[in-house]
């Protein structure tokens, strides 16, 4: 058995993939969005619970704290654990990075041979000629996300998380390949 040909990485941001496999432009989503997120909460909750722990054993070892050393060792001990699954989800994000590409299912694919936007399953949205590339902003996110816009409507290709990277130039990058400007 072959080893399918990986494509070609064109540009990636925020675990968001524009990649070219011959005529075909594929946007693919890595889906780290929510890991970001989660491994930002984490990592804020370890050094809250950590420090606070830290701070008040060093003061308490002093003599100076109404706050026994044990509750204070406990708070270290929280501020650890979460620590702990901090490092498990950014080792999660690094190991989504490094999978091939193929192993992940297409948001998009844009095939310049036959002109058209096809949908992950591969039914013709529009015709690339009527497709633009956009960044709208979200409600309730600082991040804009990646719009394609065509006739029949907007099909978002990827939300920016603010965690992850956002979506950088993906805009851009996708105009310049897929209508040669």
């Amino acid at each position: 058995m072959t080893e399918p040909v990986q494509p070609r990485v064109l540009a990636e941001t925020g675990g968001a993939v524009v990649a070219e496999q011959g005529p075909l432009v594929l946007v693919i989503d890595r889906g780290t969005g929510p890991l970001a997120t989660t491994a930002f909460v984490l990592g804020v909750l370890a050094v809250v619970f950590g420090g606070f722990g830290a701070v008040t054993l060093a003061v308490s070892a002093g003599g100076r704290s109404d706050i026994p050393p044990v509750v204070s060792a406990v708070f270290v001990a929280v501020g650890l654990v979460f620590a702990a699954a901090t490092a498990v989800a950014v080792r999660r994000i690094k190991a989504n990075g490094r999978r091939p590409l193929t192993d992940y299912r297409p948001v998009a694919v844009f095939d310049r041979a036959h002109g058209v936007f096809t949908d992950a399953d591969g039914a013709v949205v529009a015709p690339l000629p009527q497709v633009q590339f956009q960044r709208r902003m979200q409600i309730g996110s600082s991040s804009p996300k990646l719009v394609a816009t065509t006739p029949n409507g907007d099909w978002i290709l990827k939300r920016g998380n603010p965690f992850s990277g956002g979506i950088g130039d993906l805009d851009a990058v996708l105009t310049a390949v897929v209508h040669g400007r």
